[in-house]
């Protein structure tokens, strides 16, 4: 029972349906952080990726590269979903194709050049990089390119925004689902 002048908290699933902000509805619900997940996992409110998404911001806009996808490819399998939370193997499946969606911002290399850093799992069929299109503008209107696994020799990969190589995989938003369909045709 609150006395009056007493702050009532609102409770947190209507505070999460409100900001889908995790972090900030723990904050304004006053509920410690465990119980505050349980009891939005049991409303079924909170996003499976919520882990994820509010731990760092680069964490975020990786988790938002993958809705991107899914958006863009809805007949893939959302690996994280259905297979495994957190699947450390590939995000999502396409037949038997696997593939690892990524999101980089534009960063400097060793040598002050802009560029992007990407790392990969290893095993994966296809990488999906979404790619900050110029600098603060992250997932607005990114760059998308696909590297497929014969491409990619080490677990993370530095290109610069000018390069050629990166120029040599980037596909256009409305080409994505086809191009992932054409490799798809290929496995087994």
């Amino acid at each position: 029972m609150n006395t009056p002048g007493q702050n009532k908290k609102k409770d947190i699933v209507e505070i999460y349906k409100e900001t889908k902000d995790f972090k900030k509805a723990v904050i304004l619900s006053g509920l410690p952080t465990l119980q505050a997940h349980i009891k939005l996992l049991s409303s079924g409110v909170l996003e499976l990726k919520d882990k994820i998404r509010y731990s760092s911001k680069s964490g975020q806009l990786g988790a938002k590269a993958e809705e991107m996808f899914q958006k863009l490819m809805p007949e893939a399998v959302n690996a994280n979903r259905v297979i495994k939370k957190n699947n450390e193997n590939f995000d999502f499946l396409y037949g038997n194709l696997t593939i690892n969606v990524k999101y980089s911002s534009i960063g400097n290399s060793k040598n002050r050049t802009p560029s992007y850093k990407i790392s990969r799992m290893k095993g994966c069929d296809l990488v999906v990089a979404f790619l900050e299109r110029k600098r603060g503008a992250e997932l607005n209107n990114p760059i998308i390119a696909i590297f497929p696994e014969a491409f990619i020799d080490v677990n993370q990969f530095t290109l610069g925004v000018d390069s050629e190589k990166l120029k040599s995989f980037i596909v256009e938003e409305k080409d994505l689902a086809g191009t992932i369909k054409q490799y798809g045709g290929f496995i087994n």
